[in-house]
């Protein structure tokens, strides 16, 4: 885990897609000059040494249920991105109190992408649009991981159905995603918006990973976002 910042704000948990926390080095860093903010490494593949819990949405959603409660005295707004969008969605479905609100960047997957090809094929046509300016935050924490670990990951992530539990979310939600994003597209990030109780849809420039090389951007959303969910 890494922690920065500090005030008065709502605190802001950032977890990472595939659990590969680097690339949102920039975003906690963001967050941190007006709340404090934590970047959480789960499963654990950022480190060498044993995994924090299974590669498996439902041990990472029993993991950072538990931190919260035992590391924080408020309800925090909850950031995911890409699988962990479905990790947050869970634990505030779960744990209402312990969310003020939620930003799901990227969100996954919709229904036609829970089978390995029609998914592969989806991510090549995103790839193109990738920035090799990613890959440092990204690939090392995949090695570590390995082939295995990382198919045994998002097969957990194909299996669920966050359409199910949006309706049941009681803070607000706010679902981003990049423009040219196909893992993530625009009719089922929508569908998500319009699914949550206090939903809305922003589309920002790039792909997928466009919190890697927009961590300013991604950080003044969730500012936001926390900012809108504390006026209420």
């Amino acid at each position: 885990m890494l922690a920065a910042g500090g005030g008065g704000r709502a605190p802001v948990v950032l977890l990472p897609g595939l659990g590969a926390p680097g690339y949102l080095v920039d975003t906690l860093h963001g967050c941190a000059a007006s709340a404090p903010s934590y970047l959480l490494d789960v499963p654990g593949f950022g480190e060498r040494g044993p995994l924090v819990c299974e590669p498996e949405l439902s041990a990472m959603t029993d993991v950072v249920t538990g931190w919260l409660s035992d590391a924080l005295d408020r309800p925090a707004v909850l950031f995911g991105h890409s699988t962990a969008a479905q990790i947050v969605l869970a634990v505030a479905v779960r744990r209402p109190e312990l969310a003020e609100a939620l930003v799901l960047a990227g969100p996954t997957f919709p229904p036609r992408l829970r089978r390995l090809g029609p998914l592969a094929l989806a991510f090549l046509r995103d790839v193109v649009h990738e920035s090799p300016a990613a890959l440092p935050g990204t690939v090392p924490a995949y090695l570590r991981a390995g082939p295995a670990r990382l198919l045994r990951f998002i097969r957990s992530a194909q299996r669920d159905e966050p359409e199910r539990l949006m309706p049941q979310v009681r803070c607000p939600v706010r679902v981003v995603r990049g423009r040219h994003d196909t893992i993530s597209p625009s009719g089922w990030a929508q569908s998500l918006a319009d699914a949550a109780p206090r939903g809305s849809l922003v589309t920002v420039p790039g792909p997928h990973t466009f919190p890697a090389t927009s961590g300013g951007l991604t950080a003044r959303l969730i500012t936001a976002a926390g900012d809108r969910a504390s006026e209420r």
